[in-house]
């Protein structure tokens, strides 16, 4: 028996014959991630500063004072280089002993797993501050963004503090050269920032959709009934010469083939 290939207008009467379920699922996949995202992932909370990169020359090349294009390429790269040096574990190891002064170690301990270094000092691991932190460069300029998303408003606000703090005397200490302002100070969140409900739920539909679709085919698959001659030349190349419907199928619930 040779193998047949299913069609595109096939695949479209399977889709259409599961119809039903294909709605049900796509439908319940969608309402569970709505419930995942709504009532049981923690509310995100977002805080940002920017901070300006200068190339540390305080006029231009022609010394009025303003800034050349050759200054501000030179920032713009240097904004790069301040990124890679921000991001550095003398960095969240500042920002870890920062939060432990400024809030009660039983608060932290609900949003961090802390540990203990050699010489019994409590401390929050750097990936846990880490993965809080997004240091970006606006659209390719010498300003940078450093956002920070967490469970709690205040540390949001705070860790950008402890960033703006530590950035100028980490970056002069570090290059030698240049230096950054921060445009203006964090701001403690009001709302919150995510998840996003509404793109969870968009995703758990297309899931469903396409998980039912696949159960749907792969039902198709497995199914052994005759629904015709064609069906019985397919599977077991013997000719059909007529075909007699049972006229009251239709009232059974099934085709109008006997099974």
């Amino acid at each position: 028996m040779e193998e047949k290939e299913i069609s595109i207008q096939e695949i479209f009467g399977i889709v259409l014959g599961h119809i039903k379920l294909i709605i049900i699922l796509t439908l319940l996949a969608g309402a569970v991630a709505y419930s995942y995202a709504r009532f049981v992932m923690p509310e995100q909370y977002t805080s940002s500063i920017k901070i300006y990169v200068t190339n540390g020359r305080n006029t231009g090349d022609n010394g009025t004072g303003a800034l050349t294009a050759q200054d501000q390429q030179a920032a713009r790269s240097l904004a790069n280089t301040y990124i890679v040096i921000l991001d550095d574990a003398s960095v969240y190891e500042a920002i870890s002993d920062r939060l432990i002064e400024d809030f009660k170690m039983e608060d932290l301990k609900k949003f961090f797993t802390t540990r203990i270094d050699d010489e019994g000092k409590e401390y929050i691991p750097n990936a846990q501050i880490k993965k809080l932190i997004n240091i970006s460069a606006v659209n390719n300029t010498e300003v940078l963004q450093v956002v920070v998303t967490s469970e709690v408003p205040k540390f949001s606000a705070k860790i950008c503090e402890y960033i703006s703090d530590l950035a100028p005397e980490l970056i002069k200490r570090t290059t030698k050269a240049g230096s950054v302002e921060t445009v203006s100070p964090p701001k403690v969140p009001i709302g919150p920032s995510g998840p996003n409900v509404k793109r969870y739920a968009l995703l758990g539909l297309i899931a469903g959709f396409a998980i039912a679709v696949g159960l749907s085919i792969l039902l198709n698959f497995f199914d052994n009934t005759v629904k015709g001659g064609e069906d019985i030349k397919d599977r077991f190349g013997i000719p059909v010469l007529a075909e007699i419907p049972d006229i009251f199928m239709d009232e059974k619930g099934g085709n109008k083939y006997a099974r």
